[in-house]
């Protein structure tokens, strides 16, 4: 993990639950901003990630900022394709 990506969360394969953890640790370690980035299929888990934290762990959290966009991204026989992907901004006041 890089220097600048300690306040990102990016969303994969793993359980809801270890990404929820990983947003109120980054909150309770003093970080006051984090990016939960996710891409394709993720992206429905990233918006629930955000609604549990803010539902049932800070209810003050608020969301920032939402951006949406599209990537490429190179698939295993090596060609290219567009991918949806998302970033959430949330913020702890």
């Amino acid at each position: 993990m890089q220097e600048g990506d300690k306040n990102i969360i990016y969303v994969g394969k793993k359980d809801t639950m270890a990404y929820v953890l990983a947003v109120v640790s980054q909150f309770n370690q003093g970080i006051n901003e984090i990016h939960v980035k996710a891409r394709g299929r993720s992206i429905s888990k990233a918006v629930d990630i955000t609604q549990i934290v803010k539902n049932r762990f800070m209810p003050n959290m608020l969301i920032k900022g939402i951006d949406i966009s599209t990537e490429d991204v190179a698939s295993e026989d090596g060609r290219m394709s567009k991918v949806s992907s998302m970033d959430i901004t949330i913020t702890k006041p």
